[in-house]
């Protein structure tokens, strides 16, 4: 096997040219007769009208709008949704939609029959692949997700460095995350949070697509304008666990979620989840640690 880069050889692929990083994704495949409609009623998100290879982010929701999984629906062919997330995430979703399947024709099946692949970094574009594309963005780096069959995963990513692309780790990913602030479920995004307190709504919400579970509160606080809290970019001046208390002036003011640091970055960054009235350029507590809001 070739050894790995350096992380700093990773990263600096990743921001100038293109990096490649077989993602740890869980996989849900939702087919039959109602699949279409079942997704319909359940998810966020418009699953109406998708074309083939198409993606769309969605949220799977509590009646109370709590997040239980976030995930990604790609129309394979007429019929059959794939659903990718983070594998904390498949099991409750999986257990979710079974709960609410009743007499609808769909099958419901956690899958390692898929795969994915992802290019990150100003010429991701360039690399040509077989497989579903998905383009998207890392913080502000271009990004091209790519759905292959498992069997084809290691020759498509050899492909792809053949191609001219960097093999970087998902550490290098996750530390790229941290750094622009992308929440992530089971480490910034969980039950705790509705989606507009962890900026999802955007992205994940449909506000004309008609009923699915949880739109009650989630309309309710859309149309209210403004949450109290939402995640916010923080630098360290040493490394602390998440789940530490942030303080200004000894008032609790929001938490931190995820941590990120050496040998990825220089100076420990973090996302926390912290109250939207403390100002950028706060200086914070999480307990002997200080933490500056940067956005």
């Amino acid at each position: 096997m070739t050894p790995l880069p350096s992380p700093a050889d990773q990263l600096q692929a990743l921001r100038t040219a293109v990096g490649v990083v077989e993602s740890t994704r869980g996989f849900v495949l939702v087919e039959g007769a109602d699949a279409e409609k079942f997704l319909q009623n359940l998810l966020s998100q418009e699953v109406r009208g998708m074309a083939v290879g198409e993606a769309r982010q969605a949220l799977f929701l509590t009646p109370k709008a709590r997040v239980i999984a976030d995930p990604r629906v790609t129309l394979l062919v007429e019929g059959q949704y794939l659903l990718d997330l983070d594998l904390i995430g498949v099991d409750a979703l999986v257990t979710g939609l079974t709960r609410y399947r009743l007499s609808a024709k769909v099958a419901i099946d956690a899958t390692s029959n898929w795969s994915l692949l992802s290019l990150i970094g100003p010429d991701a574009e360039t690399i040509a692949t077989d497989g579903v594309r998905i383009a998207g963005l890392l913080g502000a780096l271009p990004r091209v997700d790519v759905l292959v069959a498992t069997d084809q995963r290691e020759v498509t990513v050899a492909a792809t460095i053949a191609a001219g692309a960097t093999s970087v780790e998902p550490a290098a990913i996750e530390a790229l995350r941290i750094e622009a602030g992308v929440v992530r479920l089971g480490h910034d995004v969980d039950e705790r949070w509705m989606p507009a307190e962890v900026d999802l709504v955007e992205a994940t919400v449909s506000f004309e697509k008609g009923c699915f579970i949880g739109q009650e509160p989630v309309t309710r606080l859309h149309r209210r304008g403004h949450t109290n809290r939402g995640p916010r970019r923080l630098l360290l001046d040493a490394v602390v666990e998440p789940g530490m208390t942030l303080e200004l002036d000894g008032k609790d003011v929001g938490v931190i979620t995820s941590v990120a640091s050496t040998p990825w970055l220089a100076e420990p960054r973090a996302i926390g989840i912290v109250r939207v009235d403390v100002p950028e350029g706060s200086v914070l507590t999480a307990g002997p640690i200080s933490a500056t809001v940067l956005a």
